[in-house]
């Protein structure tokens, strides 16, 4: 058979195997094929984490939501061996998983899944009492950090009208830049005596301050429903009792509603979040993502022949790993496309479909800004080392600490100047910009600053051109619920790599040849 032959039965074969998988999902298990076709929804998925350096019985238990739609038990990684029940308090319930003999020395990991609806109810409801309120126990403050704590209490009461409005004052003056003696003795209080970390103190002190002033108040958590954020952990909220009515607020903006910052309630009642028996070590992640699909297609996804094929059938923080992964390969279809077809040059292969990631993790005018800066900076460093002689790796090496600084710089002075979006700068592959600073050296001395200028401006084009690609919605939907589409995208890859006519940018020059 001739290699032409064989190209041609290989990309039949990619493409009939591709085609045929993604029809059976969208046919037998309901995955829809457009990106609008089914509405939305949130998934939301515990990830608890402990080690058994002993291998002793272990008990685990996790507060759960009391808004609930659908639920689902996920024990397909880490977690088989372990039993499980759910826990019903009078202020809540809780998972529980328990092993008499869990793998000693390695990690062990619990997962706990809840679906919502996109327009659903986030927990943040106001709660009745049911029964007689309760009363708030005092803290036990003394001498100077009572009298302070009694100061900011009345201070806050002089402009509120209700517990409500208290809570706002309060943890508006709590978090005040100008902030007060008072509060400056709490603080050093707190730190010192209590030993709290910085990122909890907040939180204690507002708790405190809420029963000294006669309100019932205790803490629960939040989950931010971005899945940008990948793996997060629980935001600590606080429930506080205002007449007879439990509420919840973000102390952190406590002006607004958890559903104005998107932050659903993952458990409230004062019960802890994560409680380990027979382990160490142990936390909890939380990670979000958009979803179509329903738990019981999500099962049958995973009990399906086909799940090699796609990635929803792995744990919901484990699926985050792919989302950019599953891009690459469109990536480096464009970076084909670009200069094989239309005949752009480039600085390599990747360095294109590598900057065009870190362009979609930010504005793509501040990264080609930023890219440029660090290039032109770095070329400078680079023909100051070309004069000491040094060897090829001790010198990729120095570009490689020199763009590493020229991050850390470009970052604490936009930091300082209020641009946010530059600390982002951390999302572009260092190593791949140390060597195109080098490969762009090596160009400028042996082929010019001309040919230097024009293949780093072609690799820009070309990473913007991926960028734009990469960033359809409709693209990205394919990709990360039909994988196996990139068997097609691999046998247009295949057919292009036999292309051996004019490239488009080419045919300006040849064009006497057409006309004879």
């Amino acid at each position: 058979m001739s290699s032409k032959n064989r190209l041609v039965l290989a990309v039949l074969i990619l493409c009939i195997t591709g085609i045929s998988i993604a029809l059976h999902k969208n046919r037998q298990i309901g995955i829809p094929l457009w990106v609008d076709q089914k509405p939305s929804t949130w998934l939301i998925e515990a990830k608890a984490t402990f080690y058994s350096p002993d291998g002793k019985p272990a008990i685990i238990k996790l507060a759960l939501p009391q808004v609930v739609i659908n639920e689902s038990i996920g024990q397909e990684v880490g977690s088989l061996g372990f039993g499980y029940h759910q826990e019903e308090l009078s202020n809540g319930l809780k998972a529980v998983w328990s092993s008499e003999r869990p793998q000693a020395k390695e990690a062990q990991s619990l997962y706990y899944r809840v679906r919502l609806p996109e327009n659903a109810n986030f927990g943040s409801a106001g709660i009745e009492v049911k029964g007689n309120p309760p009363t708030a126990e005092s803290p036990g403050l003394t001498g100077a950090v009572e009298q302070a704590a009694m100061a900011l209490i009345q201070k806050s009461r002089s402009v509120s009208g209700d517990n409500n409005t208290f809570f706002t004052h309060l943890f508006m003056e709590l978090a005040s830049d100008d902030t007060a003696q008072e509060i400056l003795l709490l603080r050093r209080h707190y730190e010192k005596e209590e030993n709290i970390s910085e990122k909890n103190l907040l939180i204690v002190i507002g708790i405190d301050m809420l029963r000294m002033a006669g309100i019932p108040a205790r803490l629960a958590h939040g989950i931010v429903l971005n899945p940008e954020l990948g793996g997060q952990p629980a935001i600590p909220l606080i429930e506080y009792l205002d007449g007879s009515t439990w509420r919840i607020k973000n102390p952190a903006t406590p002006n607004a509603s958890l559903r104005s910052d998107n932050i659903f309630v993952w458990n409230r009642g004062g019960n802890a979040l994560l409680e380990v028996f027979g382990g160490e070590n142990s936390r909890v992640v939380f990670t979000v993502v958009k979803d179509i699909l329903s738990l019981e297609k999500l099962n049958q996804l995973s009990n399906s022949p086909f799940l090699a094929s796609t990635i929803l059938g792995l744990p919901v923080s484990e699926r985050q790993v792919f989302r950019f992964v599953v891009l690459i390969p469109l990536g480096a279809f464009i970076v084909v496309l670009m200069r094989n077809i239309v005949g752009i040059p480039t600085l390599g292969t990747f360095m294109p479909v590598l900057l065009a990631l870190g362009f979609l993790e930010m504005p793509l005018g501040m990264g080609i800004a930023m890219f440029i800066t660090i290039v032109a900076v770095g070329l400078f460093f680079r023909f100051l080392l070309s004069n000491m002689n040094l060897l090829v790796v001790p010198r990729v090496a120095a570009c490689v600490v020199i763009v590493t600084l020229l991050m850390v710089f470009m970052s604490l002075i936009s930091w300082k100047l209020g641009f946010r979006g530059v600390l982002q700068i951390t999302l572009f592959p260092m190593i791949i910009i140390a060597w195109t600073i080098e490969r762009m050296s090596l160009i400028w001395e042996e082929e010019g600053k001309r040919n230097a200028i024009v293949q780093v401006a072609g690799s820009v084009l070309v990473a913007v051109v991926a960028y734009l690609f990469m960033s359809v919605p409709q693209i990205q939907y394919w990709a990360q619920y039909f994988p196996e589409l990139l068997l097609v995208l691999l046998a247009a890859i295949l057919l292009i790599g036999r292309y051996t006519g004019y490239r488009l940018s080419e045919l300006h020059r040849f064009r006497n040849f057409t006309e004879a």
